[in-house]
Protein backbone atom coordinates (compact mmCIF):
# COMPACT_ATOMS: atom_id res chain seq x y z
CA UNK A 1 0.00 0.00 0.00
CA UNK A 2 1.12 3.43 -0.85
CA UNK A 3 2.13 5.04 2.43
CA UNK A 4 1.40 8.67 1.36
CA UNK A 5 -2.52 8.20 0.47
CA UNK A 6 -2.76 6.64 4.01
CA UNK A 7 -5.88 8.00 5.57
CA UNK A 8 -4.56 8.26 8.82
CA UNK A 9 -1.93 10.25 7.62
CA UNK A 10 -4.92 12.91 6.20
CA UNK A 11 -6.79 13.58 8.97
CA UNK A 12 -4.30 16.69 10.02
CA UNK A 13 -5.15 19.06 6.97
CA UNK A 14 -8.27 20.60 7.73
CA UNK A 15 -7.33 21.59 11.31
CA UNK A 16 -3.97 23.34 9.60
CA UNK A 17 -6.15 25.16 7.55
CA UNK A 18 -8.64 26.53 10.21
CA UNK A 19 -5.25 27.98 11.94
CA UNK A 20 -3.93 29.42 9.26
CA UNK A 21 -7.41 31.24 8.33
CA UNK A 22 -7.62 31.83 12.46
CA UNK A 23 -4.25 33.24 12.50
CA UNK A 24 -5.03 35.71 9.45
CA UNK A 25 -7.65 36.97 10.53
CA UNK A 26 -6.04 37.50 13.84
CA UNK A 27 -3.32 39.42 12.27
CA UNK A 28 -5.54 41.61 10.12
CA UNK A 29 -7.46 42.69 14.27
CA UNK A 30 -4.00 43.46 15.39
CA UNK A 31 -3.37 45.13 12.22
CA UNK A 32 -6.07 47.21 12.55
CA UNK A 33 -5.39 47.69 16.37
CA UNK A 34 -2.73 49.30 15.81
CA UNK A 35 -3.73 51.72 13.54
CA UNK A 36 -6.27 53.02 15.54
CA UNK A 37 -3.23 52.94 18.26
CA UNK A 38 -1.21 55.18 16.38
CA UNK A 39 -3.82 57.18 15.39
CA UNK A 40 -5.18 57.66 18.60
CA UNK A 41 -1.75 58.63 19.93
CA UNK A 42 -1.86 60.91 16.70
CA UNK A 43 -4.36 62.89 18.34
CA UNK A 44 -3.84 62.55 21.83
CA UNK A 45 -0.69 64.64 20.57
CA UNK A 46 -2.41 67.10 18.41
CA UNK A 47 -4.80 67.71 21.45
CA UNK A 48 -2.43 68.02 23.80
CA UNK A 49 -0.62 70.80 21.80
CA UNK A 50 -3.80 72.58 21.06
CA UNK A 51 -4.86 72.76 25.36
CA UNK A 52 -1.45 73.71 25.73
CA UNK A 53 -1.27 76.66 23.31
CA UNK A 54 -4.64 77.51 24.37
CA UNK A 55 -4.10 77.61 27.75
CA UNK A 56 -0.40 79.43 26.95
CA UNK A 57 -2.60 82.86 25.00
CA UNK A 58 -5.10 82.44 27.75
CA UNK A 59 -2.21 82.86 30.22
CA UNK A 60 -0.46 85.45 28.25
CA UNK A 61 -4.09 87.57 27.87
CA UNK A 62 -4.17 87.65 32.12
CA UNK A 63 -0.52 88.74 31.98
CA UNK A 64 -1.02 91.24 30.37
CA UNK A 65 -4.03 92.26 32.12
CA UNK A 66 -1.99 92.35 34.96
CA UNK A 67 1.07 94.12 33.89
CA UNK A 68 -1.55 96.90 32.62
CA UNK A 69 -2.74 97.37 35.96
CA UNK A 70 0.98 97.14 38.07
CA UNK A 71 3.88 99.84 38.49
CA UNK A 72 6.60 100.13 37.26
CA UNK A 73 8.92 97.27 35.51
CA UNK A 74 12.18 96.46 33.68
CA UNK A 75 13.20 95.45 30.82
CA UNK A 76 12.59 91.67 32.17
CA UNK A 77 8.95 92.59 32.84
CA UNK A 78 9.81 92.55 36.79
CA UNK A 79 8.78 95.12 39.33
CA UNK A 80 11.33 98.26 39.08
CA UNK A 81 12.22 100.88 42.07
CA UNK A 82 14.02 102.90 39.66
CA UNK A 83 11.56 106.18 39.39
CA UNK A 84 12.61 106.21 35.85
CA UNK A 85 11.53 103.39 34.69
CA UNK A 86 8.39 103.25 32.53
CA UNK A 87 5.10 100.95 33.35
CA UNK A 88 4.23 98.34 31.37
CA UNK A 89 1.28 100.92 29.93
CA UNK A 90 3.80 103.74 28.98
CA UNK A 91 5.71 101.39 27.41
CA UNK A 92 2.97 100.27 24.77
CA UNK A 93 0.30 102.97 25.08
CA UNK A 94 -0.51 106.54 24.79
CA UNK A 95 -3.53 108.05 26.56
CA UNK A 96 -5.11 111.06 25.10
CA UNK A 97 -6.11 113.26 28.53
CA UNK A 98 -8.56 115.42 26.58
CA UNK A 99 -10.61 113.15 24.62
CA UNK A 100 -10.12 110.13 26.77
CA UNK A 101 -8.02 107.95 23.39
CA UNK A 102 -6.08 105.30 23.73
CA UNK A 103 -3.60 104.12 21.16
CA UNK A 104 -0.33 102.05 20.64
CA UNK A 105 2.43 103.94 20.61
CA UNK A 106 4.16 105.16 17.36
CA UNK A 107 7.49 103.55 18.12
CA UNK A 108 6.26 100.07 18.95
CA UNK A 109 3.06 99.71 16.61
CA UNK A 110 4.84 97.65 14.05
CA UNK A 111 7.37 95.92 16.48
CA UNK A 112 9.98 94.42 17.36
CA UNK A 113 9.07 95.68 20.81
CA UNK A 114 6.31 93.37 21.85
CA UNK A 115 6.91 91.80 24.74
CA UNK A 116 7.27 88.10 24.90
CA UNK A 117 7.35 85.23 27.24
CA UNK A 118 8.57 81.61 27.81
CA UNK A 119 7.58 79.20 30.87
CA UNK A 120 10.16 77.65 32.65
CA UNK A 121 8.80 74.50 34.32
CA UNK A 122 12.03 73.75 36.76
CA UNK A 123 11.45 77.08 38.06
CA UNK A 124 7.88 77.29 37.61
CA UNK A 125 7.74 80.67 36.42
CA UNK A 126 7.49 82.61 33.23
CA UNK A 127 10.56 84.26 31.74
CA UNK A 128 9.61 87.69 29.84
CA UNK A 129 10.92 90.15 28.08
CA UNK A 130 9.32 93.97 27.87
CA UNK A 131 11.31 96.30 25.44
CA UNK A 132 10.95 99.43 25.96
CA UNK A 133 13.70 101.19 23.35
CA UNK A 134 12.65 101.18 19.49
CA UNK A 135 16.74 101.66 19.36
CA UNK A 136 17.84 98.82 21.35
CA UNK A 137 14.94 96.46 21.48
CA UNK A 138 17.92 93.59 22.35
CA UNK A 139 16.79 89.98 23.29
CA UNK A 140 15.28 88.28 25.57
CA UNK A 141 17.80 87.67 29.06
CA UNK A 142 17.74 83.80 28.94
CA UNK A 143 16.42 81.01 26.48
CA UNK A 144 15.35 78.00 26.97
CA UNK A 145 17.73 75.15 26.37
CA UNK A 146 14.56 72.41 25.85
CA UNK A 147 12.79 72.37 22.21
CA UNK A 148 9.13 72.30 23.48
CA UNK A 149 8.09 75.38 25.88
CA UNK A 150 4.88 76.99 25.74
CA UNK A 151 5.53 80.72 24.71
CA UNK A 152 3.65 83.66 24.04
CA UNK A 153 4.17 87.12 22.38
CA UNK A 154 1.59 90.26 23.01
CA UNK A 155 0.92 93.42 21.00
CA UNK A 156 -1.46 95.63 21.30
CA UNK A 157 -3.46 97.45 18.10
CA UNK A 158 -5.72 100.26 17.35
CA UNK A 159 -9.21 99.03 16.83
CA UNK A 160 -9.70 100.63 13.16
CA UNK A 161 -5.64 101.25 12.70
CA UNK A 162 -6.73 104.80 12.00
CA UNK A 163 -4.02 107.63 13.15
CA UNK A 164 -5.17 108.80 16.04
CA UNK A 165 -8.23 106.11 16.53
CA UNK A 166 -11.60 107.13 15.79
CA UNK A 167 -12.78 105.12 18.61
CA UNK A 168 -11.47 106.56 21.43
CA UNK A 169 -11.17 104.78 24.96
CA UNK A 170 -10.47 101.33 24.02
CA UNK A 171 -7.63 99.37 22.01
CA UNK A 172 -7.29 95.71 21.02
CA UNK A 173 -4.69 93.21 22.96
CA UNK A 174 -3.53 89.97 20.86
CA UNK A 175 -1.62 86.98 21.89
CA UNK A 176 0.39 84.39 20.05
CA UNK A 177 1.09 81.56 21.92
CA UNK A 178 3.26 78.76 20.68
CA UNK A 179 4.56 75.48 21.69
CA UNK A 180 7.80 76.13 21.48
CA UNK A 181 10.15 79.68 21.93
CA UNK A 182 10.46 80.42 18.46
CA UNK A 183 10.53 83.97 17.17
CA UNK A 184 8.99 82.98 13.47
CA UNK A 185 6.38 81.06 15.69
CA UNK A 186 5.50 84.30 17.50
CA UNK A 187 5.61 86.18 15.00
CA UNK A 188 2.28 88.23 13.96
CA UNK A 189 0.56 86.14 11.87
CA UNK A 190 2.89 83.15 12.65
CA UNK A 191 5.21 81.99 10.22
CA UNK A 192 4.87 78.45 10.51
CA UNK A 193 1.87 77.09 9.04
CA UNK A 194 2.56 73.27 10.46
CA UNK A 195 2.84 74.79 13.96
CA UNK A 196 -0.07 74.23 16.27
CA UNK A 197 -0.38 77.57 16.91
CA UNK A 198 -3.64 79.31 19.47
CA UNK A 199 -4.02 82.94 19.56
CA UNK A 200 -6.22 84.61 21.71
CA UNK A 201 -7.55 88.35 22.00
CA UNK A 202 -9.47 90.87 23.88
CA UNK A 203 -10.78 94.73 23.50
CA UNK A 204 -9.53 96.29 26.74
CA UNK A 205 -10.51 100.22 27.85
CA UNK A 206 -9.77 101.89 30.97
CA UNK A 207 -12.06 101.73 34.27
CA UNK A 208 -11.23 105.81 34.96
CA UNK A 209 -10.37 105.63 38.69
CA UNK A 210 -12.41 109.24 38.30
CA UNK A 211 -15.66 108.98 36.51
CA UNK A 212 -17.40 112.63 37.53
CA UNK A 213 -14.80 115.13 38.15
CA UNK A 214 -16.23 117.49 40.33
CA UNK A 215 -16.53 120.87 38.82
CA UNK A 216 -16.16 122.80 42.05
CA UNK A 217 -13.13 123.04 44.10
CA UNK A 218 -14.38 121.96 46.89
CA UNK A 219 -17.61 119.25 47.46
CA UNK A 220 -18.84 118.57 51.06
CA UNK A 221 -21.99 116.48 51.74
CA UNK A 222 -22.33 118.18 55.20
CA UNK A 223 -21.27 121.53 56.75
CA UNK A 224 -17.77 123.35 57.08
CA UNK A 225 -16.45 125.19 59.42
CA UNK A 226 -12.70 124.86 58.55
CA UNK A 227 -11.14 128.05 57.92
CA UNK A 228 -10.30 126.80 54.14
CA UNK A 229 -9.70 129.03 51.07
CA UNK A 230 -11.13 127.53 47.46
CA UNK A 231 -10.12 129.38 44.56
CA UNK A 232 -12.05 128.68 40.96
CA UNK A 233 -10.83 131.14 38.07
CA UNK A 234 -13.69 129.88 35.58
CA UNK A 235 -16.22 129.09 39.25
CA UNK A 236 -16.05 125.75 38.97
CA UNK A 237 -17.91 125.07 35.51
CA UNK A 238 -21.17 125.22 37.61
CA UNK A 239 -20.90 129.12 38.93
CA UNK A 240 -19.62 127.77 42.41
CA UNK A 241 -16.36 127.56 44.00
CA UNK A 242 -17.96 126.28 47.33
CA UNK A 243 -20.84 123.55 47.64
CA UNK A 244 -21.73 122.29 50.55
CA UNK A 245 -25.05 119.82 51.86
CA UNK A 246 -25.13 122.00 54.90
CA UNK A 247 -23.84 125.44 55.97
CA UNK A 248 -21.12 127.61 55.07
CA UNK A 249 -18.77 129.31 57.99
CA UNK A 250 -17.94 132.71 57.33
CA UNK A 251 -13.99 131.79 57.59
CA UNK A 252 -14.44 129.95 54.07
CA UNK A 253 -12.83 132.64 51.75
CA UNK A 254 -14.30 131.83 48.09
CA UNK A 255 -12.45 133.19 44.92
CA UNK A 256 -13.47 133.41 41.31
CA UNK A 257 -13.75 135.17 38.15
CA UNK A 258 -13.04 139.46 38.39
CA UNK A 259 -15.90 140.99 39.39
CA UNK A 260 -17.72 137.92 41.17
CA UNK A 261 -18.54 138.97 44.94
CA UNK A 262 -17.55 135.89 47.19
CA UNK A 263 -21.51 135.37 48.57
CA UNK A 264 -22.04 134.24 44.69
CA UNK A 265 -19.36 131.89 44.61
CA UNK A 266 -20.49 129.44 47.67
CA UNK A 267 -23.37 127.66 47.72
CA UNK A 268 -24.98 126.17 51.01
CA UNK A 269 -27.85 124.02 51.32
CA UNK A 270 -27.53 122.45 47.78
CA UNK A 271 -30.48 120.79 47.41
CA UNK A 272 -28.20 117.60 45.88
CA UNK A 273 -26.51 116.92 48.64
CA UNK A 274 -28.41 117.56 51.39
CA UNK A 275 -30.85 115.04 50.22
CA UNK A 276 -31.19 111.84 52.80
CA UNK A 277 -31.60 109.80 50.18
CA UNK A 278 -27.64 110.61 49.20
CA UNK A 279 -25.81 108.25 51.38
CA UNK A 280 -22.58 108.41 51.90
CA UNK A 281 -21.91 105.11 49.28
CA UNK A 282 -24.11 106.78 46.64
CA UNK A 283 -22.06 109.92 47.18
CA UNK A 284 -18.83 107.76 46.48
CA UNK A 285 -20.86 106.32 43.62
CA UNK A 286 -21.29 109.21 42.26
CA UNK A 287 -17.91 110.63 41.81
CA UNK A 288 -15.94 107.49 41.02
CA UNK A 289 -18.67 105.38 39.44
CA UNK A 290 -18.47 102.57 41.54
CA UNK A 291 -19.37 101.21 45.26
CA UNK A 292 -16.50 101.84 47.54
CA UNK A 293 -15.69 98.10 47.92
CA UNK A 294 -15.27 97.55 44.50
CA UNK A 295 -13.15 100.77 44.14
CA UNK A 296 -11.06 99.79 46.70
CA UNK A 297 -10.68 95.91 45.21
CA UNK A 298 -9.89 97.25 41.58
CA UNK A 299 -6.85 96.41 40.06
CA UNK A 300 -5.39 99.51 39.32
CA UNK A 301 -5.66 100.55 42.90
CA UNK A 302 -3.09 100.74 45.46
CA UNK A 303 -3.69 100.57 49.80
CA UNK A 304 -1.18 102.16 51.75
CA UNK A 305 -1.92 101.21 55.39
CA UNK A 306 -1.97 104.25 57.29
CA UNK A 307 -3.13 103.02 60.59
CA UNK A 308 -0.25 104.40 62.30
CA UNK A 309 -0.65 107.82 60.81
CA UNK A 310 1.22 108.16 56.75
CA UNK A 311 3.75 111.04 55.53
CA UNK A 312 4.82 112.67 52.43
CA UNK A 313 7.20 110.40 51.73
CA UNK A 314 5.40 107.00 52.03
CA UNK A 315 2.80 108.36 49.83
CA UNK A 316 5.25 109.97 47.24
CA UNK A 317 7.48 106.62 47.35
CA UNK A 318 4.33 104.52 46.57
CA UNK A 319 2.84 107.30 43.64
CA UNK A 320 6.78 107.45 42.00
CA UNK A 321 6.32 103.17 41.85
CA UNK A 322 2.63 103.63 40.11
CA UNK A 323 1.72 106.05 37.76
CA UNK A 324 -1.48 105.81 36.23
CA UNK A 325 -3.00 103.89 39.17
CA UNK A 326 -5.47 105.42 42.40
CA UNK A 327 -4.50 105.40 45.56
CA UNK A 328 -6.67 104.20 48.71
CA UNK A 329 -5.05 105.36 52.23
CA UNK A 330 -6.31 103.41 54.60
CA UNK A 331 -5.83 105.50 58.31
CA UNK A 332 -4.84 109.33 58.90
CA UNK A 333 -2.93 110.89 56.89
CA UNK A 334 0.01 114.17 58.24
CA UNK A 335 2.20 115.41 54.82
CA UNK A 336 4.78 116.95 56.10
CA UNK A 337 6.74 118.96 53.58
CA UNK A 338 9.19 117.99 50.98
CA UNK A 339 8.49 117.81 47.43
CA UNK A 340 4.57 118.13 46.07
CA UNK A 341 2.50 114.63 45.67
CA UNK A 342 1.52 114.46 42.18
CA UNK A 343 2.35 116.59 39.29
CA UNK A 344 0.57 118.71 36.58
CA UNK A 345 1.14 116.25 34.01
CA UNK A 346 0.54 113.31 36.38
CA UNK A 347 -1.75 114.13 38.75
CA UNK A 348 -2.77 111.60 41.33
CA UNK A 349 -6.15 110.24 43.10
CA UNK A 350 -6.26 110.29 47.07
CA UNK A 351 -8.66 108.11 48.50
CA UNK A 352 -8.62 108.79 52.28
CA UNK A 353 -10.56 106.62 54.77
CA UNK A 354 -9.66 109.18 58.07
CA UNK A 355 -8.48 112.66 58.79
CA UNK A 356 -6.01 114.86 55.97
CA UNK A 357 -4.08 117.33 58.01
CA UNK A 358 -0.62 119.23 57.42
CA UNK A 359 2.37 119.17 59.56
CA UNK A 360 4.14 121.02 56.64
CA UNK A 361 2.97 123.32 53.84
CA UNK A 362 2.67 120.73 51.13
CA UNK A 363 1.22 120.90 47.70
CA UNK A 364 -0.93 117.74 46.31
CA UNK A 365 -1.60 118.10 42.63
CA UNK A 366 -4.84 116.41 41.89
CA UNK A 367 -8.31 115.12 43.52
CA UNK A 368 -8.39 114.46 47.50
CA UNK A 369 -11.81 112.43 48.28
CA UNK A 370 -12.25 112.12 52.46
CA UNK A 371 -14.18 109.69 53.75
CA UNK A 372 -14.72 110.93 57.25
CA UNK A 373 -17.52 111.20 58.61
CA UNK A 374 -16.00 114.30 60.21
CA UNK A 375 -12.46 115.94 58.39
CA UNK A 376 -10.79 117.77 61.37
CA UNK A 377 -8.53 119.91 59.47
CA UNK A 378 -4.91 121.01 60.72
CA UNK A 379 -1.68 122.99 59.28
CA UNK A 380 -1.65 124.27 55.84
CA UNK A 381 -0.78 123.41 52.61
CA UNK A 382 -2.34 123.64 49.12
CA UNK A 383 -4.07 121.54 46.60
CA UNK A 384 -4.36 122.12 42.78
CA UNK A 385 -7.57 119.93 41.09
CA UNK A 386 -10.45 119.68 43.60
CA UNK A 387 -11.42 118.57 47.45
CA UNK A 388 -14.17 116.12 47.84
CA UNK A 389 -15.64 115.46 51.65
CA UNK A 390 -18.18 113.03 52.71
CA UNK A 391 -19.25 114.34 55.64
CA UNK A 392 -18.46 117.91 57.42
CA UNK A 393 -15.08 119.52 57.34
CA UNK A 394 -13.92 121.47 60.84
CA UNK A 395 -10.71 121.58 62.54
CA UNK A 396 -7.91 124.42 61.99
CA UNK A 397 -6.79 123.69 58.83
CA UNK A 398 -6.12 127.06 56.96
CA UNK A 399 -5.29 125.03 53.75
CA UNK A 400 -5.74 126.39 50.13
CA UNK A 401 -7.85 124.74 47.02
CA UNK A 402 -7.26 125.83 43.51
CA UNK A 403 -9.85 124.16 41.18
CA UNK A 404 -8.08 122.62 38.42
CA UNK A 405 -10.60 121.32 35.24
CA UNK A 406 -6.98 120.22 33.55
CA UNK A 407 -5.94 118.03 36.35
CA UNK A 408 -9.25 116.25 36.49
CA UNK A 409 -9.90 115.45 32.59
CA UNK A 410 -5.97 113.84 33.23
CA UNK A 411 -7.60 111.92 36.21
CA UNK A 412 -10.47 110.86 34.27
CA UNK A 413 -8.43 110.06 31.04
CA UNK A 414 -5.47 108.51 32.17
CA UNK A 415 -5.69 107.13 35.85
CA UNK A 416 -7.85 104.23 36.86
CA UNK A 417 -7.92 100.07 35.83
CA UNK A 418 -7.63 98.95 32.61
CA UNK A 419 -10.37 96.12 32.25
CA UNK A 420 -12.27 93.46 29.64
CA UNK A 421 -14.75 94.91 27.70
CA UNK A 422 -17.40 92.33 28.06
CA UNK A 423 -17.95 90.72 25.04
CA UNK A 424 -14.72 92.00 23.29
CA UNK A 425 -12.83 88.81 24.26
CA UNK A 426 -12.22 85.37 21.81
CA UNK A 427 -9.84 82.54 21.34
CA UNK A 428 -11.10 82.00 17.78
CA UNK A 429 -10.39 83.11 14.30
Amino acid sequence: MNARSHPRRQHGAATLIVVMVLFFVMSLVAAYASRNLIFEQKTSANLYLATSVAGTADAGLDWALGLLNSGRIDDDCKPSTNPLAPSFRQRYLDFDTSSGGIAVKPGVRDGPLWPMCWFDSGANAWNCHCPSDPAAPGSIATTPSATAVPSFRVRFVNLDNAVPPTRSGMVRVEVQACPQFDAACLSFPAAHATECTGTACAMIALSPGLKSPPVTALTARGSIGAPLTASSPNAGGAGFAVVAGGSIAPTVIAHGPAGVPASRLMYPAAPSLSDPLLTEERMFAAVFGAWPLTYDAQPGAVTIDCSSSCGSTVIRNAIELNPGRVFVLDGDVALDGGAPIGTETEPVTLVVNGNLGFSAPTTVHGLVYVRAANWVTSGHGEILGAVVAQGDVTGAGSFEILYDKAILERLQHASGSMVLIPGGWKDFP
